[in-house]
């Protein structure tokens, strides 16, 4: 029997025994998911911090049995012996040491990523990503764009205390430079380098200084040469500075988007995005106004690529002044795009990859009935596949989803995600996610947190602007905000209907994956929300004229409610609360 068959054999094992014992397997835990960012000389492997250790634990039964992988050469990991705790409040751990052998790096950062692997462990693998920034992450200049009377932050972390002295040429006070979270034990040290421009600044090019000084580490010690540049012109920021896609070989066509924000003033244009010419990977480019940013869409297909990583770049061109960077601006930009291609294996769930429908936190709890994307990789062999009106079936395309052993309704499945319910009875407490797929493999198991309820206001994918509408299902903004949808403002006196998730129980119970009543009854909130406009203390309230399941959905609810006439004007952050929990808050605007 293949190794593969051995685990997916297993992990099915645990699957029956958890769905009975809620679970006898353990649990991994680590007590921290990050190391660094650790400033190392160039050419040394990092002297006292060469070694560095993350301890692991046991959160429930029987014990661990740990194995560790990198990602790359340079990190060196081992599992030393069982000992006593010193990092969390538990009895024993189990370090985990990573030995960073550094010395035939480049200046600049570095990433690296250990997997901790337990094949019969809940919440197993798990990842450590260790960053190291060889010559210090200070850097020799920064050339930043910014707007009059805005501001921009460039931050960088160290391992050693800083003094700052700065001088503006012009004497102005528009620099600074910061500590932020300055804790007596904080470590790295984060600080920020601060540009205000006063609102009546002319545009130029404005030179400054950074002397840095006091840092143990000697390559921190600099004169930091500084041009801030002031503009009224567009300045756009990528989402991501470098995209990374981990897929497995023959996968389905994967898609996702990079989006350009403006920074500045005036409205970006993007004119053009193209990659550098890899056959793997297309770029289709979108530009439609309004407050969605402009942005390309991104087309990657694995084909017969085989195990190995592949790189590409998309190009943009616009009609920004300047691309916002991490440490300042340039006058043009390219994101990297790495593909890895592994081989194909079974399902694979992410750590805390049970999340809400909705904000997508990772380890926040979900209700029962709640609407959940469970990610991972692997999840399906096939392209996505959405379901119809509900009742909802619990085999979708060639997925289904396991909660306790029980399989759930599936609205959608893909490769990295699927959409699914949770059952509209399930206890209160840890529960056990797992992943199977129609050829008998199945995933590791995760755990999930179900509270009695998590409301939650869907998002429309823009910022923090939920998904609210008025009477005739426009969006409750200013006209035009959302390119080929309805908008228009709303007002006091309008009705606004919420959409949203995770409200709780309701009379009469409907059971998962069916519809909600269309007609009376209808299934009406056990415990009925206040509706909050404004976002501080004091701000006014109003009670939903229906709080329930939304009529012919499954697990969508839906609240409508009038705007009070002492509701603040403008943009108005919106939400629910109850009396042990309250919702996100939402964005409308009330003329």
């Amino acid at each position: 029997m293949g190794l593969s068959h051995r685990r997916a054999a297993a992990l099915a094992a645990i699957g029956l025994l958890c769905a009975a014992s809620l679970c006898a397997a353990p649990k991994l835990r680590l007590a921290s998911s990050t190391v660094g960012p650790l400033s190392i000389a160039q050419g040394a492997s990092g002297g006292a911090l060469q070694t560095q250790t993350v301890e692991a634990y046991n959160a429930a039964d029987g014990s661990l049995n740990l194995s560790l992988s990198s990602s790359v050469s340079w990190i060196a990991p081992s599992k030393l012996a069982q000992r006593a705790c010193l990092s969390v409040a538990i009895a024993l751990c189990t370090p985990l040491q990573f030995v960073l052998n550094t010395s035939a790096l480049p200046a600049g950062t570095a990433t690296g990523i250990v997997t901790v692997s337990d094949p019969n462990a809940v919440d197993a693998p798990q990842t450590i990503t260790v960053t190291v920034q060889i010559g210090g992450a200070i850097p020799g200049s920064m050339d930043v764009s910014v707007a009059p009377g805005s501001t921009r932050d460039v931050r960088f972390s160290t391992n050693s205390q800083l003094a700052s002295t700065v001088k503006t040429n012009d004497g102005g006070a528009w620099l600074s430079v910061a500590l932020d979270g300055a804790g007596s034990f904080r470590f790295p040290l984060p600080y920020r380098v601060h540009f205000a421009p006063a609102a009546g600044m002319a545009q130029g090019t404005y030179p400054a200084t950074i002397a840095t000084s006091g840092s143990t580490f000697a390559p921190d010690n600099k004169t930091v040469q500084v041009t801030m540049r002031v503009t009224t012109q567009p300045i756009a920021q990528p989402s991501t500075s470098l995209l990374h896609v981990r897929l497995a070989q023959g996968a389905p066509v994967y898609t996702t988007a990079i989006t350009l924000a403006n920074l500045g003033q005036g409205t970006l244009h993007l004119e053009d995005a193209k990659t550098s010419g890899a056959a793997w990977i297309t770029a289709t480019p979108y530009s439609l106004g309004g407050l969605i940013p402009d942005g390309v869409v991104l087309t990657i297909n694995p084909g017969t690529l085989v195990p190995g990583t592949y790189n590409d770049g998309i190009a943009f061109t616009s009609n920004a002044a300047a691309y916002a960077g991490a440490l300042g601006d340039t006058t043009s930009l390219t994101v990297p795009v790495e593909l890895e291609i592994v081989s194909p294996g079974p399902p694979i769930l992410d750590f805390q990859g049970v999340q809400d429908n909705a904000t997508y936190v990772p380890g926040d709890p979900v209700a029962p009935g709640d609407i959940v994307a469970v990610k991972g990789q692997q999840l399906s062999a096939k392209d996505g596949t959405a379901a119809g009106a509900p009742p909802l079936s619990t085999q979708l395309s060639d997925t289904q989803v396991l909660f306790n052993g029980q399989a759930l309704p599936l609205f959608y499945t893909s490769y990295g995600q699927i959409n699914c319910q949770i059952p509209a009875d399930a206890p209160v407490g840890t529960s056990l996610v797992q992943v199977k797929r129609q050829d008998g493999q199945v995933s590791n198991l995760v755990s999930v947190d179900i509270a009695q309820r998590a409301p939650r206001v869907l998002l429309a994918g823009v910022g923090e602007f939920g998904v609210v509408t008025n009477q005739d299902y426009s969006r409750p903004m200013p006209e035009g905000s959302f390119p080929g949808v309805a908008t228009h403002a709303a007002k006091a006196g309008d009705t606004l209907t919420l959409w949203t998730i995770g409200l709780g129980p309701t009379s009469p119970y409907v059971a998962t994956g069916q519809p909600a009543p269309s007609s009376e009854p209808l299934a009406r909130l056990t415990s009925t929300p206040m509706v909050v406009f404004g976002g501080g203390f004091g701000s006014p309230t109003a009670v939903p004229s229906f709080a329930g399941l939304s009529p012919g959905f499954a697990g969508l609810y839906q609240v409508n409610v009038t705007i009070p006439d002492n509701a603040p004007k403008g943009n108005v952050y919106v939400s629910l609360v109850f009396n042990t929990s309250a919702s996100n808050s939402v964005l409308i605007f009330i003329q």
